[in-house]
């Protein structure tokens, strides 16, 4: 078989998991959605319990915007994860998918981050006269950067995960391929 065979092979319907499409599908819901939200449910009720903030409403309204963009951001990272959870390990089909996986949830990170530095302004007037409002600054850019390096690794990762389980990718192929015939001659029989 050629290389063009091969990815065609693997490229067939036949040959994918849907367990695994809606397992993958779950996992990346709960990371990019449901944890977002629940995060931003924690901060909000903690903010507007402060009660020190003179417009808490309006924090915790920024905040929701913030935490909406990453949420519809990572709709693709949830699709490209469910085309990576049908494709079995050592297919062709999840190298490309996973190097775009990596790519994509790198920029996402950045994007969702602000590079890193995350800046707020308050009002503070009603405290005192001395200022009117006051920039509290969070520097987080070694983080993302750590976070971004392993996104990096994961594109050497998808070549690594495809070497190592080839040969494991065919022999579950040919298991399928046997319970297939299998039932189809019990079928032809009874």
């Amino acid at each position: 078989m050629t290389l063009i065979d091969d990815i065609r092979f693997d490229l067939s319907l036949k040959n994918g998991s849907l367990s695994g499409a809606l397992i993958s599908f779950f996992v990346s819901l709960s990371i990019f959605i449901i944890l977002p939200y629940a995060v931003f449910t924690l901060i909000s009720g903690g903010i507007v319990n402060i009660g020190t903030l003179s417009d808490p409403d309006a924090v915790a309204d920024g905040i929701l915007v913030w935490i909406s963009d990453i949420m519809r951001y990572a709709l693709p990272l949830i699709l490209l994860s469910v085309f990576i959870g049908f494709y079995r390990p050592g297919s062709y089909v999840r190298i490309p998918l996973r190097i775009m996986f990596a790519l994509y949830l790198g920029s996402w990170l950045w994007i969702a981050s602000h590079g890193g530095v995350f800046s707020s302004t308050t009002d503070v007037s009603f405290i005192a006269d001395i200022a009117s409002s006051v920039t509290f600054e969070v520097d987080v850019r070694y983080i993302v950067y750590v976070t971004l390096m392993i996104c990096f690794a994961m594109i050497f990762l998808a070549f690594s995960e495809f070497g190592g389980n080839r040969k494991k990718y065919f022999e579950a192929i040919e298991r399928k391929k046997d319970t297939m015939s299998k039932r189809k001659a019990r079928r032809l029989s009874g």
